[in-house]
């Protein structure tokens, strides 16, 4: 294992760590703060195409930001994991469309029609933890960073400020953000 490598690995241990130590009531009123900022984004209110995680106990919750996007009118589509580290998104119009797949992450059932990535506009991307100059450290399977590449969509990190890290290493492969949007702040990055 390379050095970075190893380095990644001790942070997301760290990071994994601390947000076990979250409380609930921190998230609950940090999703809500992020929901807002979410919306008030242009390039949220200018999509007509949202790509999202559907987020998992400990993540930053994107549940109300996909009921609100449907409720704009927006397409949602939302991620499928297959094999090979290999992600394809797929549109759904309601949560009740979404079963528990691959790792117990709710997905989309089969009837759902795939989106194309280069018709996304917008990205919430997940991550253990997020660094000043926007680099996100996900989970170490890479679904992200092969599936970003193909799309010319506006990504955001959705990261809780109490986890910024102080420096997360980057490989070449890791896909850079556009902006992280913490309950705090929205920090933009040019890529």
């Amino acid at each position: 294992m390379s050095d970075i490598k190893q380095w990644k690995a001790s942070v997301r241990k760290q990071m994994l760590k601390r947000r076990a130590g979250l409380g609930k009531g921190y998230r609950v009123s940090a999703d809500q703060a992020i929901l807002k900022r979410i919306l008030g984004m242009e390039s949220y209110r200018q999509a007509n195409v949202l790509f999202t995680y559907v987020s998992m106990e400990g993540e930053v919750d994107t549940r109300e930001v996909i009921l609100r996007a449907l409720a704009d009118g927006k397409q949602v589509a939302v991620p499928r994991c297959g094999k090979g580290g290999i992600m394809s998104a797929h549109r759904i119009k309601s949560m009740e469309e979404l079963r528990p797949g691959a790792f117990g992450i709710l997905e989309p059932v089969e009837s759902c029609e795939e989106t194309r990535p280069e018709d996304m506009e917008f990205v919430l991307v997940p991550c253990v933890c997020c660094c000043g100059s926007g680099v996100r450290l996900g989970y170490g399977g890479g679904y992200y960073d092969r599936f970003l590449p193909g799309t010319p969509a506006v990504r955001a990190a959705l990261c809780w400020e109490k986890m910024m890290a102080e420096d997360i290493p980057r490989e070449k492969h890791d896909c850079a953000m556009d902006f992280v949007v913490t309950e705090e702040r929205v920090i933009e990055y040019s890529r």
